[in-house]
């Protein structure tokens, strides 16, 4: 008796070692690039933020680079969302085994491929293709990322969507076929909506991984003028994950600034995550719907 109970504690030590250390990791990210971002990150308290970045002016208006930043992420959370939702809808409610075995394993091995060679894919294939149709300068740019990262983030939405729509009680969408609904009304009017939450929550996290994806997005970005706010999708675009990387190429090597970009992008994808995790509670607390 004494022996397992000191397993047990044993192992609940362990658990508890790991969480501690993850945590830690995180505050020792957070403290990293706040110590030694914090002249720029000052600079944007006392300044305000500004619309020009010329870091060798020492002007760190990082305005342009978050809308770009957003305005990618929207655009492939777009693409993945059109595709990857109702495939998750189809794996989860209309899909055979024998299909959903084919299909899944084939979006989890998507998952598994390094964002470098995805870049290089979308180099050669994405933006060659719209230089071709559009001709030159066009190439690489905003339409090129959301294409590429889109399909990037696409297997994150599809998988968390499905479990998302398959952890709806059974007894809602029986009670709803029992009254006489289809398969299709029942999924648009119950399932669907009910699963809500979890979908919304998955496109999300799609977002933030879009938002942080940096090495594919920095091969397929174009020529960026990191003070320049994109508005012609088949130009250069330059967002804050790019930037960082655009500087960690460079020879100069002054990465204060870059810090504060790393502070800035650690507070969008927290503030991203933090909804998350209230939309996962709702999931979880989900409670079927009351005739009004």
């Amino acid at each position: 008796m004494e022996r397992k109970y000191f397993q047990d504690h044993l192992v609940q030590v362990i658990v508890l070692i790991c969480a501690a250390v993850s945590v830690v990791a995180v505050l020792a990210i957070f403290y990293s690039l706040l110590h030694d971002g914090y002249p720029v990150i000052s600079d944007w308290l006392l300044n305000g933020f500004r619309m020009k970045w010329i870091p060798h002016q020492g002007i760190y208006g990082p305005i342009p680079l978050v809308v770009n930043t957003f305005n990618v992420g929207i655009g492939c959370t777009i693409v993945a969302t059109i595709i990857g939702v109702p495939t998750a809808i189809y794996l989860a409610e209309f899909a055979d085994n024998r299909l959903r075995n084919i299909i899944k394993p084939s979006l989890e091995i998507l998952t598994g491929f390094p964002s470098i060679i995805l870049g290089i894919v979308g180099l050669t294939i994405i933006v060659t293709a719209i230089t071709t149709v559009a001709g030159p300068p066009a190439g690489g740019g905003l339409l090129a990322i959301w294409i590429v990262v889109g399909i990037m983030s696409l297997p994150t939405v599809a998988t968390i969507s499905e479990d998302a729509i398959r952890a709806v009680p059974k007894d809602l969408k029986e009670a709803s076929l029992g009254l006489g609904a289809t398969r299709w009304q029942t999924m648009t009017r119950v399932t669907v909506p009910v699963a809500s939450p979890g979908i919304l929550a998955a496109i999300l996290l799609g977002m933030g991984n879009a938002i942080g994806e940096t090495m594919a997005a920095f091969y397929i970005s174009g020529i960026q003028d990191p003070s320049a706010i994109a508005t012609d999708p088949i130009r250069g675009v330059a967002s804050i994950s790019v930037q960082i990387a655009q500087e960690a190429m460079s020879e100069t090597r002054a990465m204060t600034p870059y810090f504060g970009l790393g502070f800035l992008l650690f507070f969008i994808i927290g503030v991203l995550n933090l909804i998350i995790r209230r939309l996962s509670k709702e999931q979880l607390a989900v409670d079927p719907p009351r005739n009004r």
